[in-house]
C-alpha cells in the first residue's frame, strides 16, 4: 500500500469533521510483567495492561476550519472524539474493516506562519487514546 491510500476521519462532540490529511500514532502497546522463580527456573513473562498511544492528524487550514478550530482550542481536555483509518484501494474505494479510535481531545495547534513563505499552512489536533480499538 502507499500512505495516500487512507481516508483518516475525525468526529469531535458528535461533529463530523470529515478527512484528514495525515495520521500519525494510535499503537498498541503492553506493560511488561515479568516473574523469576526461585531454584533458577527460567523467566515467566505474566503480561500486562494494554494502551494505545496518542493520535496525530493534520490537515490544511481553510476559512471553514479556521472558526470550528477556535472553538476546539476551548475543548480541549473535554472533547470526546473517534477517529477512522481506512484502507483505500487503488480507485480510491474503502476496503476491509477500518481501525477506529476513541478518545479525548488532548491539543489543538493552529500551525505557524512565515511571512517569507508561501507554503500550505496545516493545522493539527491530538487525541489521547482510551479504551480498545474496534
Amino acid at each position: 500500500m502507499r500512505q495516500d491510500q487512507w481516508s483518516n476521519t475525525v468526529t469531535i462532540d458528535g461533529t463530523p469533521l470529515g478527512v484528514w490529511d495525515t495520521f500519525d500514532g494510535g499503537a498498541s502497546d503492553s506493560e511488561e510483567t515479568k516473574y523469576k522463580p526461585g531454584g533458577m527456573q527460567p523467566e515467566i513473562s505474566l503480561g500486562g495492561s494494554r494502551s494505545f498511544s496518542n493520535l496525530t492528524l493534520s490537515r490544511l487550514l481553510d476559512r471553514a476550519d479556521w472558526e470550528f478550530m477556535r472553538d476546539l482550542m476551548n475543548r480541549t481536555g473535554k472533547a470526546t472524539c473517534v477517529v477512522s483509518r481506512q484502507p483505500l484501494d487503488t480507485d480510491g474505494n474503502p476496503w476491509g474493516r477500518p481501525l477506529t479510535y476513541r478518545g479525548v481531545l488532548k491539543a489543538v495547534t493552529p500551525g505557524g506562519t512565515d511571512s517569507n513563505s508561501s507554503d500550505a499552512l496545516t493545522w493539527e489536533i491530538e487525541i489521547s487514546t482510551e479504551g480498545s480499538v474496534a
